[in-house]
């Protein structure tokens, strides 16, 4: 047998690695898999950052106040606000009209629904500070006849500065303004697309 010197080894341990590799993975035949696309929830949150500055400088009364530049996406805000949407998406709305939906929910379903969501408040506040929890946006009437979706998803940059504008209030300024944070879900009910908004403060006092 021919002795095989070391550059014949190399050569050959590589092609076998480049083989294995290969047979593991499917081989060359396989086309990589196509990027996923991007969510409503981080499209909409794109959007409002790149309107965020503007927006939050149009409305605070005072410019000497440090201005929130920018908001950082919060996953815990994001589970509070798919939480907070989903009877809607479980239960049928007692009113079903094209432009109003208002969802009555047994008693029992509202108060364990109420008792979860205070929870979930609990342990963002446990997270980010006693008083990071400042708002949910979207819901509207918190009592067991009278849930409502009220904000549809933003369509156009008009419709992203205003629900901004709503989300802003008189401008939300503090000595660490870089530490606002956002979660969102949106919803399809009906054939409509709606948003819920949660926002958060990290308050570590």
């Amino acid at each position: 047998m021919k002795e095989m010197n070391r550059r014949e080894f190399l050569t050959l341990s590589g092609a076998a690695v480049v083989a294995l590799s290969l047979a593991g993975c499917g081989g060359p035949s396989v086309p990589p898999a196509p990027p996923t696309s991007e969510s409503k929830e981080m499209t909409l949150f794109r959007a409002i950052n790149e309107v965020w500055y503007e927006v939050n400088k149009e409305v605070v009364p005072n410019p000497k106040l440090d201005i929130c530049k920018s908001v950082v996406y919060c996953q815990e805000a994001a589970d509070l606000a798919k939480f907070t949407a989903s009877p809607f998406e479980t239960y049928e709305p007692e009113v079903d009209k094209e432009d109003f939906r208002k969802w009555n929910l047994p008693d029992d379903v509202f108060h364990e629904y109420q008792l979860r969501e205070s929870e979930m408040i609990e342990e963002i506040r446990k997270k980010y500070g006693g008083g990071s929890y400042r708002g949910t946006v979207g819901v509207s009437n918190y009592t067991h006849d009278g849930l409502q979706l009220n904000q549809l998803y933003p369509s156009n940059p008009s419709e992203v500065r205003e629900f901004v504008r709503r989300l802003a209030g008189h401008g939300l300024a503090s000595p660490h303004p870089e530490q606002w944070m956002i979660g969102l879900y949106c919803p399809t009910i009906k054939g409509k697309t709606y948003t819920v908004a949660v926002m958060v403060n990290f308050a570590p006092i």
